[in-house]
């Protein structure tokens, strides 16, 4: 039986889940179960069009409804076409939870659903006890699903810090696990799926990093590069200055990653709305997302060095503004990637990876870039990112992203006669017969004015 979502599929168990299979899908609070298993049935409903039920000891109907909605699943469609039905447990007590389970059986039997869920097996296990749930799953439920080819899916609460599984439910002879858990990372949490077992089913991996956002669950697809001979177009962009073009011998390759590394106030973001605002008045589709100013103060900005924003803004200018904390890095590439599909954008500006390195681990980050880049290279975007640190013109203090850049150009202050003057200079430039000078420039009300 097949998921319906794509990543899973294809990535994680290949061949679907073996028909009348019991799957346990055990997760501390938060972990999206609820969430991954409510997909798994609805994908069912309306890509394979079976028969779904959810059975629900934790949350009534219509706040199921209501939170599923939100994630843009319309289980009340189903519900009145006759494929799906929910049963809610929420008020049933100990003494009449008997009749209740006998009820549900000959409902599974009539209405024959090929997707089940049970949320949750940990509040079951409260009210029957261990023997009489491990009971009522192995001669009951696990009897009728295999009789017309079914999968149950059990959810069950993992308490918070506990390696276990909990309420016994760890003792319940199941055809598979999943395990969806959290990985703390600083100040920010990573969730991650793992399947210590799925039986007559190879897991290629241990772990599978996924976010849940406004659409649901979201696995990290990692992009592949696929070599053709268009890996390096021979076409140049603008950077939107055309001394900074003469420079750079005539802009920047499409597929490139240009760097650009100084401190506060040296015009890292003004050089990005020149590439950025450049492009869109070519025609070209531009893309520019700051993690530091909101989309408001970017606009006055270029408004204030003469940039006709207006002209381009919401056409073929996008502008994104968010603030990284509290966000992995997996969720920040996601977000990306989406804006990347979504507008196929030829120029593209991150401002600035300085944001992300103060609240992602580094290791993460160093990822998140790869991927990052692999997806730019990918879909031949001209790229633009900035980073707030002090260069000498010699070295780059971040490492990785030195390494995954095609160009890298400089920016600093000099103090020449008691006067601060700033001053750039090309480091590094991939193919390019670029100038090896260090070049004076000013941030004017006309923007960047590059001297020889």
């Amino acid at each position: 039986m097949k998921t319906g979502m794509n990543f899973f599929d294809e990535n994680i168990i290949k061949e679907g889940f073996p028909d009348g299979s019991l799957i346990l899908v055990a997760g501390e609070p938060g972990t999206g179960k609820t969430i991954f298993t409510s997909t798994i049935v609805y994908n069912g409903l309306e890509k394979f069009g079976e028969k779904g039920m959810y059975i629900s000891l934790s949350e009534t109907k219509e706040d199921f409804y209501s939170e599923m909605e939100r994630l843009g699943m319309d289980f009340g469609k189903y519900e009145k076409s006759g494929l799906f039905k929910f049963i809610d447990l929420v008020t049933v007590t100990p003494e009449a939870i008997d009749k209740e389970i006998e009820l549900i059986m000959k409902e599974i039997l009539s209405f024959q659903p090929k997707r089940i869920v049970i949320d949750s097996i940990s509040a079951l296990t409260q009210l029957l006890g261990v023997e009489r749930t491990r009971i009522f799953l192995h001669t009951t439920l696990s009897r009728f699903i295999k009789s017309f080819g079914a999968v149950a899916f059990l959810i069950a609460e993992k308490p918070l810090g506990k390696e276990g599984i909990g309420y016994g439910v760890e003792e319940f002879v199941v055809d598979g696990v999943i395990v969806l858990k959290y990985i703390s990372l600083g100040e920010v949490r990573r969730r991650v799926m793992e399947i210590p077992k799925m039986r007559k089913r190879s897991i290629e991996k241990s772990q599978y990093e996924y976010v849940i956002t406004d659409k649901g669950i979201e696995f990290l697809v990692i992009p592949e590069l696929v070599r053709d001979e268009e890996d390096a177009p021979e076409k140049k962009v603008s950077t939107g200055i055309k001394e900074l073009d003469a420079i750079l011998d005539g802009g920047v390759y499409r597929g490139s990653i240009t760097l650009i590394v100084g401190m506060t106030g040296t015009g890292k973001t003004t050089f990005g709305l020149h590439f950025a605002i450049a492009n869109a008045l070519q025609g070209k589709k531009a893309i520019y997302i700051s993690f530091e100013e909101p989309v408001g103060q970017l606009k006055r900005a270029a408004k204030r060095y003469g940039m006709p924003i207006d002209e381009v803004l919401d056409k073929t200018l996008k502008m994104f503004s968010w603030v990284p904390e509290a966000k992995t890095p997996v969720h920040t590439f996601l977000k990306i990637k989406e804006i990347i599909d979504e507008h196929e954008p030829e120029v593209l500006v991150i401002d600035s990876l300085t944001s992300l390195r103060e609240h992602m681990n580094e290791i993460e980050l160093e990822k998140m870039l790869r991927y990052l880049g692999l997806s730019i290279k990918q879909h031949k975007i001209a790229t633009y990112i900035t980073l707030n640190a002090e260069t000498d013109f010699e070295t780059v203090p971040f490492t990785k992203a030195s390494t995954l850049s095609d160009n890298i150009l400089g920016l600093k202050y000099v103090v020449k006669n008691e006067i601060i003057e700033r001053r750039l200079a090309v480091i590094k430039a991939r193919g390019s017969n670029h100038s090896r000078k260090i070049h004076k420039y000013e941030i004017t009300d006309k923007g960047v004015m590059i001297y020889e």
